[in-house]
């Protein structure tokens, strides 16, 4: 584990050439992909930044919400703040071990936030969207010492559109 012991944990879905987001959005709507999102997250601990939560407009239910943000006059409600990640992760501790995942922390976005803790990144849960969506968004490359470990191939009931949940670890 890459931060006192606790598991970093990248939980994100992008296209083919690693798009996020478009328009401060998600480019496409899978109702599978946001259950296994909340399934993941659920009863822990998320960390994002700014533009990530007022994309989704509200804290995310059953979750303790970390932003980040450098905006030291900010708030939003249901949501603790932070003005560097390493101070989120660091004022988060009390609050992983109190949720039903102690020993995860996880990062849902955005593309900032995942390429600065991708050094400490333990476990990507990604999933792979079969589209080339023109975004503005991008996740990082995954470094050489991520190996998937696991991974499950869907089509979307109303959408039809191809994709992959997978398990990446160091």
């Amino acid at each position: 584990m890459s931060f006192k012991n606790f598991e970093i944990v990248h939980v994100v879905a992008m296209d083919q050439q690693r798009c996020i987001g478009k328009g401060n959005d998600l480019p496409w709507h899978i109702s599978a992909d946001l259950k296994h999102f909340k399934a993941i997250t659920q009863g822990g601990v998320v960390v994002m930044g700014r533009k990530t939560l007022e994309s989704m407009g509200r804290a995310l239910p059953k979750r303790v919400n970390w932003v980040i943000t450098r905006d030291t006059n900010w708030s939003f409600e249901g949501v603790k703040t932070a003005h560097s990640i390493e101070d989120a992760l660091e004022l988060a501790i009390p609050d992983v071990l109190a949720s039903e995942k102690p020993d995860s922390i996880f990062i849902i976005g955005g593309g900032e936030i995942f390429k600065q803790t991708m050094p400490i990144a333990d476990r990507l849960e990604l999933t792979h969207v079969e589209l080339d969506v023109q975004g503005d968004a991008y996740y990082p490359e995954i470094p050489k010492e991520f190996n998937k470990v696991s991974s499950e191939s869907h089509i979307d009931d109303k959408s039809a559109i191809a994709f992959e949940f997978a398990t990446y670890r160091k």
